[in-house]
């Protein structure tokens, strides 16, 4: 590794605002000569270091001025670290968007820490003997410290939990999942929006660790409302003293709409195994219609388990079309509510079982008049020579974005005609209809 010169200045009083820029970059073939690491590596915690080698570094902008929640900055990283950049301008995005190349010529910055977190400026300003700090690269210095290169693809982030969490991450895209916000901090701005404070939330693991999401109150989201969910969080990780911190770049980076770790309610079940079997299924609520074709779900039992059941098959008509809708279900007194079944299939040859949704079914026997929304669900196929022989999960499906009375249906949708290729008579079995919530 190459020898680094950085000249430690002690502040015994005064005033250094003075700035000895570098000519500005010649050409476009700049390259990194050291690693943003190695930069790192050099600096000596609690002094102020005047950069003296013709030193270069580079890195991909991870987080900038756009939403306004980094303030006067950009942070770059390469594959081995990451760094914050003082910036005196404003709408610095323009100018160094997301996933830029940036070439970063050392020579006369400075390295120092601010709560802790490594900083790169332009100069120190020691007017207050008590508080020293490291100025920003002004404007018209920033070509000659800084030269762009070409707009990659987006960096991934670094995947880490609690205890992984430590300096070597510091202004580094960083990822934490199966996390939520403390249950004071949900449904909360994300900052003091009208008197532009700054902001702490609490993460935690299921209760287990905690970092905080920092958000300036001069953010563009500041106002929105944080999620209640579980989920996913990226962002930069910072530090302030013995804080650990998550600033993002905007709502986006925020993913938690999942079940909370604790407080998780059952809104809705049904496993059919109190209903008569082989007869039309009759469950108080419930819609079984057959709106084209003479087809409905039955109750079915195979020791030791009942479910409902629909095929097309010996109906002998042209056009199944077969609704089993539930009770109707208020989705106001619950938060991230989450719809799962299971199905099988057999003698598989083109039938379709499929879920919906809908905000303005009027309960009657006419349910396609009605707007129905299909749900993401993984249903049973391609069991063509009998029976599957196990349940197929259909994974939790998202509620989210329903409010008030909705209602949840299974359509079925065949034919039984002479033609083979035509016909579609699929047998399905349905089981474990499950909604759930916070």
């Amino acid at each position: 590794m190459k020898n680094y010169w950085i000249f430690l200045v002690l502040i015994l009083g005064g005033c250094s605002k003075n700035f000895e820029p570098p000519p500005p970059f010649n050409g476009t073939d700049a390259k990194a000569t050291i690693s943003i690491k190695e930069m790192r590596n050099a600096h000596i915690p609690g002094a102020f270091g005047k950069w003296a080698g013709d030193d270069i570094i580079t890195g991909i902008v991870i987080a900038n001025d756009a939403s306004n929640n980094f303030y006067k900055s950009i942070v770059i990283q390469d594959s081995t670290g990451g760094i914050t950049i003082k910036l005196d301008g404003f709408s610095i995005a323009n100018d160094y968007p997301l996933n830029q190349r940036v070439f970063i010529r050392l020579n006369g910055l400075w390295l120092s820490e601010y709560g802790g977190m490594l900083q790169l400026g332009a100069g120190i300003d020691t007017s207050n003997p008590q508080y020293t700090d490291l100025l920003p690269i002004p404007v018209p210095l920033f070509s000659r410290y800084i030269l762009k290169g070409s707009i990659e693809p987006a960096p991934t982030p670094i995947h880490v939990n609690f205890d992984q969490l430590k300096d070597s991450l510091q202004s580094r895209l960083i990822q934490i999942d199966s996390v939520e916000l403390a249950a004071a901090d949900t449904a909360k701005p994300f900052a003091d929006a009208i008197n532009k404070a700054t902001v702490s939330h609490t993460i935690r693991l299921c209760g287990i660790g905690t970092v905080y999401l920092r958000t300036s109150g001069f953010a563009d989201f500041a106002a929105i409302k944080t999620p209640r969910g579980n989920g996913s969080i990226k962002g930069i990780y910072t530090v302030f003293d013995t804080q650990k911190q998550i600033q993002i770049r905007d709502t986006g980076d925020v993913q938690m709409k999942g079940l909370r770790c604790s407080g998780v309610r059952l809104i809705f079940y049904e496993d059919f195994e109190t209903i008569p079997v082989n007869t039309g299924l009759q469950i108080s609520g419930w819609k079984n219609i057959a709106e084209n074709g003479s087809a409905i779900f039955e109750g079915k039992w195979n020791a030791p388990n009942r479910y409902a059941e629909i095929t097309a098959f010996a109906t002998y008509q042209p056009v199944v079309n077969s609704w089993l809708i539930l009770p109707p279900i208020n989705l106001n007194n619950s938060t991230n509510e989450q719809l799962s079944f299971i199905t099988k299939d057999a003698f598989d040859n083109g039938a379709n079982l499929q879920a919906y949704i809908s905000s303005n079914y009027d309960g009657g026997n006419s349910p396609s008049k009605a707007k129905w929304t299909p749900l993401k669900a993984t249903i049973a196929k391609g069991s063509v020579n009998g029976l599957a022989t196990k349940w197929t999960p259909s994974g939790p499906i998202s509620l989210q974005g329903y409010s008030g009375k909705v209602y949840i249906a299974f359509k079925y949708e065949g034919a039984d005609i002479a033609d083979l290729l035509l016909k579609k008579t699929t047998r399905f079995q349905l089981d474990e209809i499950k909604i759930v919530g916070n």
